[in-house]
């Protein structure tokens, strides 16, 4: 049975807060942890001045319930919080229920600049800056677009944990299959993924689940260009290409960044013989890193259809792993 309870607990954030991103995150885990009928968070914004950071939290956390059916509202304190969030209309998306009245009435703006110190003021400049709540200063350089995702677990040292995969093969033999495999990671560019067995028909797709969880050998692997913004989930990635140096299969593959997770949530790989392998990921908070919760995979090459699902479970963060777990075996 499904829990009715509009939400999980409030959570009080002050308006400036350096750690916003984290506590936001982690209340936005808490709350999808449990199977809510209607998973919802009310924040209480307390203090000022409104940092374009905490925002950034907010909105990354709203968009997160929302791929689970959930809502946020946040209910700020301060006046002249409160005054900014009308102003740039987060009131009406930061709110459960929509209020469809309260959207069509005017807002009032009587005493409001007099009211707003310059730094208030400087923040609402930025709001309105920001176009569709994008993050200011978005990096196109593919280098840092890469040492972003890199850096967003800054305190992970290395993990393990293990990994089911599903497999089934939509086209002749039709054949199915459980794959299990333990992952680990360290610091700063060792990643594996040691399947504990591996059937004769599923050869070559416990490859693909190896591949994706190292951007940092992307850049001796492949020459990256960036290819501008594009929709995904109802969400901006940032669009990156890469080509192999050494040519392979792989005519090239299309990588998908979330700005704002800086996590990768797709890689698609297209072949010189016009088949096509599309990833994608989604992450989930673990002791405040953000890892790797399910992968996704659609195969489509010419002598095989097939779609995997992964999840990962078990994860043990910040342990002593040996250097010999990471010597790949022939």
């Amino acid at each position: 049975m499904r829990e009715t309870q509009l939400f999980h607990y409030p959570l009080r954030l002050h308006a400036a807060d350096a750690d916003a991103r984290s506590k936001v995150e982690a209340a936005v885990a808490d709350v999808l942890a449990v199977d809510w009928a209607l998973p919802r968070l009310r924040v209480v914004l307390e203090g000022q001045p409104l940092a374009s950071e905490t925002i950034v939290a907010l909105v990354a956390g709203l968009r997160r319930l929302r791929e689970h059916g959930g809502a946020m509202e946040v209910v700020p304190v301060s006046p002249l919080v409160r005054d900014a969030f009308a102003v740039a209309g987060l009131d009406r998306v930061f709110a459960f229920p929509i209020d469809a009245e309260r959207n069509e009435r005017p807002r009032r703006s009587t005493g409001f600049l007099r009211r707003l110190t310059a730094a208030s003021f400087a923040v609402v400049f930025a709001l309105f800056a920001i176009p569709a709540f994008a993050q200011p200063d978005r990096p196109t350089d593919p280098a840092q677009i890469i040492a972003r995702v890199q850096e967003r677990n800054p305190n992970l040292s290395s993990y393990q944990g293990r990994l089911h995969v599903d497999l089934r093969m939509t086209s002749f033999p039709f054949y199915r299959t459980g794959l299990d495999a333990s992952t680990y990671y360290k610091k700063p560019s060792n990643y594996e993924v040691v399947f504990d067995r591996v059937p004769r028909l599923a050869k070559g797709f416990d490859k693909l689940f190896a591949d994706v969880g190292d951007p940092s050998t992307w850049e001796k692997r492949f020459v990256i260009t960036y290819e501008g913004e594009t929709a995904y989930n109802g969400h901006p990635d940032l669009q990156l290409k890469m080509v192999q140096r050494v040519r392979g299969m792989i005519d090239h593959e299309t990588v998908l960044v979330d700005p704002i997770a800086w996590t990768v949530d797709s890689i698609r790989y297209d072949y010189y013989n016009g088949g096509h392998i599309t990833m994608t990921q989604t992450f989930r908070q673990i002791g405040g890193f953000s890892m790797i919760a399910e992968q996704s995979a659609e195969i489509a090459i010419p002598y095989a259809k097939a779609v995997a699902h992964g999840s990962y479970s078990d994860y043990k963060t910040n342990v002593a792993l040996d250097d010999s777990v990471f010597t790949r075996k022939n």
